[in-house]
């Protein structure tokens, strides 16, 4: 039996951050240098950038901390 390496719900989020991030990282190039000669490796650069950033926060900080938060409260009952 074949087991799927992400679920859904992890798709979705990492399509959602991939989009948001996609049009915050053009509308950051277009405003900031507009249309140069390097357009399409600086765009690159600050999708990846922002995707690694957002992505690592929403889906790695923010539930550590939570648990950590969590699981800390529990102790002090």
């Amino acid at each position: 039996m074949k087991k799927n390496l992400m679920n859904p719900a992890l798709k979705r989020k990492l399509l959602v951050i991939s989009l948001l991030c996609l049009l915050v990282a053009s509308a950051l190039q277009l405003y900031t240098f507009g249309f140069a000669d390097n357009f399409f490796s600086n765009w690159l650069r600050m999708f990846v950038v922002l995707f690694v950033l957002v992505a690592g926060t929403v889906l790695a900080v923010v539930p550590g901390a939570n648990y950590v938060v969590n699981k800390t409260s529990q102790l002090f009952r």
